[in-house]
């Protein structure tokens, strides 16, 4: 067996919080340079653990809400669901 090292295992447990903020935040300046004032955080993060309410994503939404966005989670169930995290600013 193959010795696992530290880098390797990061890449495999994936993004940490931080990472998924920073990428969000590129998100919102886009928005914010098409003088948009919300955005909609969409993918397995911001809807899946959005809905579980994890940790992970709750500490995500605790960074955003820190730097004064306001957050709110999206769940629309019809034939199938729509889920997402606005952000707004």
């Amino acid at each position: 067996m193959t010795r696992l090292t530290a880098e390797q295992a990061r890449e495999l447990a994936g993004p940490t919080v931080d990472e998924i903020v920073d990428r969000a935040l590129e998100i919102i300046r886009q928005a914010a340079i098409n003088r948009k004032h919300e955005c909609n955080l969409i993918g397995d993060f911001w809807s899946q653990d959005g809905y579980s309410k994890t940790h992970r994503y709750m500490q995500a939404i605790k960074q955003l809400e820190e730097l004064g966005y306001t957050t709110e989670f999206f769940y629309e169930e019809h034939q199938f669901v729509t889920m997402y995290t606005i952000v707004r600013w």
